[in-house]
């Protein structure tokens, strides 16, 4: 199954739009999975009002709803009957009624948005549910909330014939029994479901947890989840110290480790029999669960594949675009994320598959509410995405720079991306995916460079990785004329290396050079000329190679390679 390195609450996007997990994402290929009956009502008590809240419901709350939509003015938007539709921004109420005629289910604002009296008087004209989302919640990890809602409510047909309880019901059902905060998580530690209910007591994890569908990270993560897995009983957790102590269960299904159930424990303490309450509840999730495994690696599996074949080659590119919904004979661009190993290219973890597929998902959320179709998946250990989207393009730097963000705050290691030149079509992939690869490699190994590195642009990045790769084996790198400044240095107790370096890189400008190195330009030109008394640097040969050698070592120190 997944390896387990994080643990407590879940990653919250801040462009807000992706978190749709893998499990979620593989669930929702089947049309058993999202069911025909999600209501308004339901949705809001499955949120809870932290989350979003009814401001007019001109016809109840039983109104069915289907997938969110963040809205766009400046393109045409259609197939949005029983759509979410998100309305950022300072929108006018006369969006009602245009979103009525599209069939759309509800509306969602923000109150410090809009003329609230106006408001309600168009959704009672028009007839369409009109919802508040909490100033706190960004409006991608609403759109992600609800996503997950609609996968994850689907009850499962039982032996006798009876319905399961949904797993964000059944999280009620646990935490009224057994008096604290409930999540359901799947062994990528991401909140599949948690409990709503009215003045449950929580914590900064469990709020990170709900809002950002992933465990933040921690070190004692893999240890308390080992815990609970060992476990065939309930098992108490108290650690992060700084958290409300959570009273933790494996879900399994015939031996097999699926999930886990956490309860936090508030000011009062949980039931007598909240072990038992867990038990049960391991046991009515286990169907749930067993059911999304199954069907998110089925589809997981498929994407990699298809997706490996595009960027390697071996596939028809035409029918691989049109199964991941991509325009064949359009622009794209192929963008990786991955984390920076010191060890080198091609090294990668179960971790960093683990930790790329749910970047993947981030990724593919994150352009989706653009309306940018991609093809996404994991492999050797980097998110990888095919998008019909120039390099250039500003939205496709902005999901990934928040996606790096969210990478950095709840993953291990350094994330860095990088991104093709624009290609002409899906069928120039495999050239796509060398591009990309490269401009990693400069993002992730030349300090000061931007996270994200785009290929177009890194000429003479590329020639110094190159001269590096080539050189770095050969005694050129540390030989002269750097060495003859250098054991100076050491022989003398002088600062020779230190200010060149300085001085070079200051474009060879004494006074910016000084002030870096917080010396008088007086100084810092006394040293230099010292310096030319060691080498020549008159010669432009021996100047050229001196610079390229304390560059090359710059890159040395930056990548640990």
């Amino acid at each position: 199954m997944h390896d387990l390195i994080i643990r407590g609450g879940e990653v919250h996007d801040g462009f807000g739009h992706p978190a749709r997990t893998a499990d979620v994402e593989g669930a929702r290929s089947s049309e058993a999975v999202r069911p025909a009956g999600i209501t308004v009502g339901l949705l809001l008590e499955s949120l809870g009002a932290h989350v979003l809240r009814p401001l007019r419901l001109p016809h109840g709350a039983e109104a069915p709803v289907g997938a969110p939509v963040i809205y766009d003015g400046d393109q045409g938007m259609t197939g949005l009957a029983d759509a979410v539709l998100l309305l950022p921004g300072r929108p006018g109420s006369e969006l009602l009624a245009w979103a009525a005629g599209q069939g759309v289910a509800a509306v969602v604002v923000r109150l410090a948005s809009v003329d609230v009296p106006s408001w309600h008087a168009a959704a009672d004209l028009a007839g369409v549910p009109l919802l508040e989302c909490a100033p706190e919640v960004p409006w991608g990890q609403l759109y992600t909330l609800i996503d997950s809602v609609l996968a994850m409510t689907a009850p499962i047909p039982e032996s006798d014939g009876s319905l399961s309880a949904d797993l964000f019901s059944l999280a009620n059902d646990i935490a009224l029994r057994a008096g604290g905060a409930v999540a359901i998580e799947n062994l990528s530690m991401r909140v599949l479901a948690y409990s709503t209910i009215a003045g449950q007591e929580v914590d900064e994890a469990r709020r990170d947890g709900i809002l950002g569908r992933r465990v933040p990270a921690h070190p004692t993560n893999a240890e308390e989840y080992a815990a609970v897995l060992r476990a065939t009983t309930a098992v108490w957790s108290t650690e992060p110290q700084e958290y409300h102590p959570r009273l933790a269960i494996a879900i399994r299904d015939r031996g097999e480790a699926l999930g886990t159930i956490w309860i936090v424990q508030g000011s009062q303490p949980l039931a007598d029999d909240a072990g038992e309450v867990l038990l049960d509840g391991a046991r009515q999730a286990a169907p749930q669960l067993a059911r999304f495994t199954l069907a998110a690696n089925a589809e997981r599996r498929k994407r990699t594949e298809q997706l490996g074949c595009l960027v390697h080659g071996t596939g028809s590119a035409r029918e691989i675009a049109h199964f991941f919904g991509l325009a064949h004979d359009e622009p794209v661009s192929v963008l990786v994320i991955g984390r920076h190993a010191a060890s080198g290219v091609g090294t990668h973890s179960s971790s960093d598959e683990t930790s790329a597929e749910y970047l993947g998902d981030l990724l593919r959320m994150g352009l989706s509410a653009y309306r940018m179709p991609a093809a996404v998946s994991s492999i050797d250990g980097q998110a990888v995405v095919v998008v019909n989207a120039p390099a250039e393009a500003s939205v496709l730097r902005s999901v990934t720079m928040t996606v790096l963000s969210q990478a950095d705050e709840r993953l291990p290691g350094t994330w860095r991306a990088g991104v093709s030149r624009t290609l002409p079509g899906v069928a120039d992939a495999p050239r796509g995916l060398i591009q990309a690869r490269q401009a990693f490699e400069v993002a992730s190994r030349i300090r000061d460079r931007s996270r994200v590195a785009e290929h177009a642009t890194l000429g003479a990045e590329l020639l110094l990785l190159e001269a590096y790769d080539g050189l770095r084996a050969s005694r050129a790198l540390d030989g002269e004329p750097l060495s003859i400044v250098a054991d100076h240095d050491a022989l003398m107790g002088t600062d020779y290396v230190r200010s060149a370096r300085s001085w070079i890189a200051a474009n060879y400008d004494v006074v910016v050079a000084a002030k870096a190195l917080s010396l008088h330009p007086n100084t810092l030109r006394y040293r230099l000329r010292k310096l030319a008394e060691v080498i020549d640097l008159n010669d432009p040969d021996k100047r050229l190679a001196f610079a390229l050698q304390l560059r090359l070592l710059e890159i040395r120190d930056s990548s640990g390679r």
